[in-house]
């Protein structure tokens, strides 16, 4: 069992199922978990007094540690309902209220940064913020040990990272930190209560999402659904999509698969949310389409009612792949299953309905039957956060913190970018100035041609409270690289967005060795920076400086590991700097990101080609081929035979020869498929005789190599280098088609060998004729040796068909 001088019910996940009975004897406790208000602008007016007067007070007895706790719990929670799940009707009240405590909002930004990010110009009473982080550090220094204490600083790293703009790096060391901290006592977290190690691991994999880590967010959602014992299958069932379709077609459909005889403990989203009135999607009213596909089977219509728990994690686990999928239609109609499945519970978290129809509303933004469906849907989202009625905060903060809670104004941008989408670009920008949203009212104004109006509003802004964001939109609207430098004084050399802007500056306009001084001093300041590490890493390789190239492009893969174009310009570098084992390894990566792109499979091609990795490179081969249109490198192609050939020949070890054999026999089939594709290349026939196994069949491939030769160089018997090539030709066809009179294999009967000899005897002899019709007034000596040998190969060939040929 874990050693918790605090109750799990501090971490507030509040479950209707929970009974005051089942509440420890705490009055404060039961007051957060029964009442609708979960603070009051009154409480918190004492709590920061008390606070203000003994902000060093020492902790000496578990009640006063449990007293600060509460504290801290109701500044938290003033905090998410003025920015995240509203409604906002205390806001005003608690502004003032601020302001008369003499805690300005200014100082609080300014004490908020992280890894020199300011805060987004929406946070509201950042003041709450910072007061509850130092109550947090307060606790924790009087009780060490508690994980409770862990998993609020946990969520308190989420909640300020989702204050700023971008990413922070030094807010990711102190989300680690809190993981490391409670990874090793999961366990414990399950023994006393399934659903208490299930909502941690869910908080720590929407942690790395939210910090761009999908690879360690799905390992987390996979451990989650092995405690759980569920799987998450998407199946293809047959389904209708329109009113009027007569034909049934595979639809996708989500099934949350319980392990046999497997009981996961957790109380069902009727007993957990039983209270919470859902938000229902609206309808489409759709002459053609149908609200919901609906399927043949009537049992599959059914939509599987899933625990609270549950739904946070098919909610997890959309936003993990669509994180960690290409931005495109299949991918999005892979998505729908997962929130289909969500949008149709009766009962469960607001925070993961809300979460639901954001996606939902995304993903059918992009056709033309679902689009006007989508911005309405979003609207009435914004609407949900700003109802003073419909939610108490209590239910808005069921299960919140698994849910991926967004800030008000992120779901407004989601709304802008709908809009603007369909053209109410107006609509979009008193939207967009309403928010403070500076980058997109430039891009709105940028759209109506009024691109001199974006600098007006920015200069006004900044006359009111400058920010180095305001300084930064200021020098991209009227190209000025002073105002950069002015963004970068202004907050005492510490924005690593001054010198990423500045950076970009130079580096539209191709300078990229100013542009990198500027992106390094920025990357040093915040290394989660993906746009700049991209950058940093293109303007390193156009300089040439592949070691830095390498450390901007590993650091993005790490960020972002499903960008195939990082990881192709990564191996570049590498090749270049000589490690093309590696390089090797890297663009096998790129291929699983973009399995279509035949420039990253060329690059493959090319390195498996150097470091020897034939069967690599021959998959490479095959896969060009499928990709572009009569592809032929006859270059490549002759390296990989030759290559291949060499190490056959080199091989004698057991184990060897047994990889012989697999290369010799992908090596014929690759081959195979050359000689049907380009049938009139003489260099495929040639290649493909080298490694064919008998004398009868190199002779076959010769042969029709000499025809396709002849066919392919026009006038050929005029022309010296090429009457040499051919009569080596017809000379090779006929010593393997004689040598195949003794060595052949068992399946090659008498008259295939016949008439191999014959086709070889008709080759010398057109060869002949040719060379004599030509008439040369001089003729190399090399040449009428060759010629010499070919008529005594031919006499002996004639002899020995014409023996042939009587016999049968």
């Amino acid at each position: 069992m874990l050693e918790e001088t605090f109750s799990k019910y501090y971490l507030c996940n509040f479950n209707d199922a929970v009974q005051l009975e089942d509440l420890p004897n705490d009055e404060r406790l039961r007051n957060l978990w029964i009442s609708q208000d979960l603070w009051t602008v009154a409480e918190l007016q004492t709590i920061i007094k008390s606070w203000q007067d003994n902000t060093e007070q020492q902790l000496k007895s578990s009640e006063q540690a449990t007293q600060l706790l509460n504290k801290f719990l109701q500044l938290v929670f003033a905090f998410v309902q003025n920015n995240f799940t509203g409604p906002f009707d205390k806001l005003e009240a608690c502004q003032d209220l601020l302001i008369s405590l003499k805690l300005e909002p200014s100082i609080a930004q300014e004490q908020l940064k992280a890894s020199g990010e300011e805060l987004n110009p929406n946070v509201k009473t950042p003041q709450l913020l910072l007061v509850a982080q130092q109550m947090l550090d307060a606790l924790i220094a009087a009780q060490p040990t508690s994980k409770l204490l862990s998993w609020w600083r946990l969520r308190l790293v989420c909640l300020h990272q989702h204050m700023l703009d971008d990413l922070a790096s030094a807010l990711y060391e102190q989300f680690k930190l809190s993981v490391a901290d409670l990874r090793p006592h999961l366990a414990a977290f399950g023994e006393e209560d399934k659903e208490l190690q299930s909502l941690l691991l869910l908080e720590i994999a929407n942690g790395y999402l939210q910090f761009h880590r999908s690879d360690l967010s799905c390992q987390t959602l996979t451990e989650l659904c092995d405690q759980l014992q569920v799987e998450l299958q998407v199946e293809g069932l047959l389904g209708v999509r329109t009113k009027f379709q007569q034909k049934p077609l595979p639809q996708l459909c989500l099934k949350v698969v319980q392990q046999s005889g497997s009981d996961n403990g957790l109380p069902t989203a009727m007993l957990s949310n039983k209270e919470t009135t859902l938000p229902q999607l609206l309808l489409l009213e759709d002459d053609t389409r149908l609200e919901r596909i609906r399927f043949i089977e009537p049992k599959d219509n059914e939509v599987m009612t899933l625990p609270s728990v549950l739904q946070a994690l098919v909610l997890a686990k959309v936003k993990q792949l669509k994180r960690s999928q290409p931005k495109d239609r299949l991918a999005d109609e892979q998505l729908e299953p997962y929130t289909q499945t969500l949008l149709y519970q009766q009962h469960g978290p607001l925070q993961v309905r809300q979460a639901a129809l954001l996606l939902n509303s995304h993903q059918e933004s992009g056709m033309r039957r679902t689009v006007e469906r989508s911005w309405k849907q979003c609207e009435e989202c914004v609407k949900l956060l700003d109802n003073t009625e419909q939610h108490t905060l209590r239910e808005r903060l069921s299960y919140g913190f698994a849910a991926f809670m967004l800030p008000k104004w992120q779901v407004q941008l989601q709304l802008v970018d709908l809009l603007r989408s369909l053209g109410m670009t107006k609509t979009a920008l008193d939207i967009c100035l309403q928010i403070h949203a500076w980058q997109q009212v430039i891009e709105c104004y940028t759209s109506l041609e009024l691109r001199h109006k974006a600098a007006e509003i920015i200069r006004q802004e900044l006359e009111k409270q400058p920010t180095v964001l305001l300084y930064c939109l200021l020098g991209d609207a009227v190209d000025d690289p002073q105002c950069y430098e002015q963004a970068w004084l202004h907050s005492k050399q510490t924005s690593g967005k001054a010198q990423a802007y500045w950076g970009n500056y130079f580096y539209r306009r191709a300078d990229y060795a100013q542009a990198i001084t500027h992106y390094e001093i920025s990357l040093e300041i915040n290394s989660l920076q993906e746009s700049i590490l991209l950058r940093g890493g293109y303007s390193a390789i156009q300089l040439e400086r592949w070691d830095l190239a390498v450390k901007c492009y590993l650091a993005y893969t790490h960020l972002e590991p499903h960008g195939f174009e990082s990881w192709n310009n990564l191996a570049k570098a590498l090749i270049k700097l000589g490690d093309k084992q590696r390089a090797h390894r890297l663009l096998g990566e790129a291929l699983k990101c973009n399995y279509s792109n035949w420039k990253v499979w060329e690059n493959y091609m090319l390195v498996s080609v150097d470091i020897a990795h034939w069967e690599d490179a021959m998959r490479a081969y095959q896969r060009l081929g499928e990709l572009k249109q009569h592809y032929l490198d006859e270059e490549l192609l002759t390296r990989i035979v030759y290559g291949i050939a060499r190490q056959m020949q080199s091989d004698c070890a057991a184990s060897s020869q047994a990889m012989s054999s697999s290369l010799h026999r992908r090596i014929t089939q690759l081959l195979g498929q050359q000689c049907v594709q380009h049938g009139n290349e003489p260099l495929v026939w040639e290649l493909a005789a080298l490694v064919a196994a008998t004398p009868l069949k190199k002779a076959e491939r010769l042969v029709k190599s000499y025809r396709a030769y002849t066919a392919k160089e026009l006038n050929w018997e005029t022309k010296s280098a090429h009457a040499k090539k051919a009569l080596s030709l017809c000379l090779d066809v006929a010593e393997l088609s004689l040598a195949a009179l003794k060595e052949h294999a068992e399946d090659e009967s008498e008259a295939m060998i016949t008439s191999q000899l014959n086709s070889s005897r008709l080759a010398a002899t057109s060869c002949l004729n040719a060379l004599k019709r030509a008439s040369l007034v001089e003729v190399p000596k090399e040449q009428l040796e060759q010629q010499q040998q070919l008529e005594q190969q031919l006499t002996e060939l004639t002899g020995i068909v014409q023996q042939r040929m009587q016999r049968t």
